[in-house]
């Protein structure tokens, strides 16, 4: 019997290469990692054990096309055209995707494959290796989620500082309520009621009557009081900048905005937002705002990603909101989300008995900021002040002070109030005198001729008025103050 030498040899090469392909088999099933393989088809024909065991797919199932299957619909495209760009051009690929695991949980997955060839330098094929990192996936992600809070924090924190370098050059020298009268017993008494909640309050009351410092009264009881109290000036920003004062910008959210920049909501965030003038808002400004209020979250322009903010609003007005409801101009929705606690802070001719106090207060203050010695007052000023009708309230009490100790060169004070006819009497024109926009327009205009219609710098209007220049040019231009040229 003869053997046929090349039949022999192709049964001895086909022996070793079962052989070989059973010890392969043997060792991917017994391998800690995934182990899949493919024709030069690009179909899988080939997934190890473990595999299998992590999927809870049979073999028959996961062959083909079939593994994309378990892919995650997100990662799915992403996927297949690494994997395909990679099996035309012959070269190793890694990615990245979510492979649904037996329980029906998505666990992301390190895929690493390479190009395989055999004896003669044929191509054979792909072979993979795949490993779980989902757990140092979850880690890197909350590695990012913390560096982006440490950011957050710290552009906050840059803000704050800035916006209390603003306030510490802007805000006047007091800090406290002051008198004993009934009237500011009961507004001490509301606001004793009020602080310790997250109740929003909404301050009434004619400009001038200290508003601003019931504010800060009800923040500094409140258990938010070891973070500073935002301040916005609704009246004082111009409106097309009011949005973004308010809620913050991306970079690029509108021509001119070369950085982020975080608005007024996420600077007072677990703290106290004062909204001053509140009834100048813009409709559009408006809606934002009781969105603020119902769902606690905001959204900064150029971007459409929701923010939460944990903020106590504090509002103010010296408009008859009611009013401006009937008239359109304000939003009844937004008003009953404002009116939850309101104060009414009474006007100076109410608190005629606290004069003495604060016209002593205003004298300490200005004898150490204009290095005088005032120890007392004439009695015709003292009678002078008891019978003013004081229209600015406070506020115009403080401005009379001042100019009179900047003129005063003894330590007796002489107090010169405004000519207007004795408080009781209130004549026609002189009613129509002490409504408050034109009483506020007068006044501006009388320290406007004082200081020959200089507003900024030492001895300007806003210095002697006490509040920032740019405030003052607003409150020109809504009240149409302009200077009349000869």
């Amino acid at each position: 019997m003869s053997v046929n030498k090349n039949n022999l040899l192709s049964e001895l090469e086909a022996g070793e290469a079962e052989s070989g392909e059973a010890c392969f088999r043997a060792v991917a099933n017994s391998a800690p990692v995934l182990i899949w393989m493919a024709g030069p088809d690009k179909l899988c024909n080939f997934f190890n054990q473990p595999w299998l065991n992590f999927t809870g797919r049979t073999l028959d199932q996961e062959m083909g096309n079939g593994w994309a299957e378990n892919v995650h619909p997100d990662d799915l495209a992403g996927c297949l055209e690494t994997y395909l760009e990679s099996f035309d051009a012959r070269r190793p690929f890694v990615m990245q995707y979510r492979l649904r695991r037996h329980d029906d949980e998505y666990r992301w997955i390190l895929d690493n494959g390479v190009p395989r060839f055999d004896a003669q330098g044929n191509f054979a094929g792909y072979i993979g290796s795949c490993v779980d990192i989902t757990e140092g996936k979850q880690r890197e992600e909350e590695l990012q989620a913390a560096l982006a809070e440490v950011k957050r924090l710290k552009d906050q924190l840059h803000q704050e500082n800035e916006y209390l370098r603003q306030e510490a050059n802007t805000q006047l020298s007091q800090d406290k309520i002051v008198g004993q009268s009934p009237a500011i017993r009961r507004i001490l008494a509301q606001v004793d009621q009020v602080a310790a909640t997250d109740a929003t309050v909404l301050l009434l009351g004619e400009t001038g009557t200290g508003k601003e410092m019931v504010a800060s009264a009800l923040h500094d009881r409140s258990p938010r009081r070891e973070r500073v109290m935002v301040r916005v000036n609704c009246a004082a920003i111009p409106t097309a900048l009011i949005e973004s004062e308010l809620f913050g910008r991306e970079k690029g959210a509108y021509t001119g905005a070369l950085s982020k920049q975080i608005g007024r909501f996420e600077l007072a965030d677990n703290s106290t937002l004062f909204l001053d003038e509140v009834g100048e808002l813009p409709a559009d400004v408006q809606v934002k705002l009781l969105r603020v209020l119902e769902e606690k979250c905001i959204e900064r322009l150029g971007s459409s990603k929701p923010i939460k903010v944990d903020i106590r609003i504090i509002a103010a007005t010296n408009k008859d909101l009611e009013k401006s409801v009937r008239e359109g101009t304000f939003r009844k929705d937004l008003y009953y989300r404002l009116n939850v606690f309101p104060i009414s802070v009474p006007s100076l001719r109410e608190r005629r008995e606290d004069l003495p106090q604060l016209v002593w207060m205003f004298i300490g203050e200005f004898n150490q900021t204009l290095g005088k010695n005032i120890e007392s007052i004439s009695s015709d000023s003292l009678e002078a002040i008891q019978h003013y009708d004081w229209p600015g309230n406070v506020r115009e009490l403080r401005n009379v002070i001042e100019r009179a100790m900047i003129i005063a060169t003894g330590p007796r004070l002489k107090i010169e109030v405004p000519k207007t006819k004795p408080f009781g009497i209130v004549s026609g024109a002189t009613a129509r005198s002490l409504t408050i926009r034109d009483t506020e327009r007068d006044h501006i205009l009388s320290v406007l001729e004082m200081t020959n219609w200089r507003v900024r710098g030492k001895n300007g209007a806003a210095e002697i008025l006490a509040i920032n220049p740019s405030t003052l040019e607003s409150r020109m231009t809504k009240l149409g103050i302009t200077r009349k040229h000869a």
